[in-house]
């Protein structure tokens, strides 16, 4: 999803003046609003506070409060431009809170939010990592051959904590972004971190296809 360009929501309901917790629809009387057809900031529509970290419990409580008011099988009794706003909202909606709900794709968001590059404009990762990457991938494919899952298994073990390494620096290099703005080398380490992250996934789902019915 691409980061907003600069949008100015309604804060009161055009229908009955309440104030409007989300951009997405009035709680008060159910009215639609329409979103911006190129980009709209997920944090907003939500009615939440950017940053990395957020209240998980909270986010799904506005997702089920919201998903009430605009899903499409809701407005059966509305005219056709209203099922066709409630359509294009529940898309929408549903891709913002997929993006929100998850640790990486929520700092990829932050990032791209602050002028940071996507994972296209930057694909370079740590210093070292992918040597050791090609390294992995051809123990597990050693010990797949071979059938030696105590092997297999260890590997995943360390590809879990390189993993974790990863997303503890996510969480700094966002939680930094956050307070301080796109700083040229914070901007790098994060995405950095936030590529090599895709690449310890990677390497998860060789190991998983290697042990199958076994979970990494």
């Amino acid at each position: 999803m691409e980061p907003p360009t600069t949008h100015s929501y309604p804060t009161r309901c055009v229908q009955c003046d309440k104030p409007m917790d989300s951009p997405v629809a009035c709680a008060g009387c159910g009215a639609l609003t329409d979103l911006p057809a190129d980009t709209f900031d997920c944090f907003e529509l939500f009615g939440v506070e950017p940053g990395f970290d957020i209240d998980l419990d909270q986010l799904h409580r506005k997702y089920l409060q919201l998903s009430r008011l605009i899903h499409p099988d809701l407005a059966g009794q509305a005219d056709e431009t209203d099922r066709r706003r409630s359509l294009m909202l529940s898309a929408r909606f549903n891709q913002a809170y997929e993006v929100l709900r998850d640790p990486v794709s929520r700092a990829d968001y932050l990032l791209r939010l602050a002028g940071g590059a996507n994972c296209c404009e930057d694909k370079s990762v740590p210093q070292d990592l992918l040597g050791r990457v090609l390294t992995l991938r051809e123990q597990i494919e050693d010990a797949r051959a071979e059938g030696h899952t105590g092997v297999l298994q260890e590997l995943a073990s360390q590809v879990r904590a390189s993993r974790a390494a990863a997303m503890d620096a996510v969480g700094r290099h966002a939680r930094t972004l956050a307070d301080s703005g796109c700083q040229t080398e914070l901007c790098r380490d994060l995405r950095q971190q936030l590529n090599a992250v895709k690449y310890w996934d990677s390497l998860l789902e060789q190991i998983s296809t290697a042990l199958p019915g076994e979970s990494t």
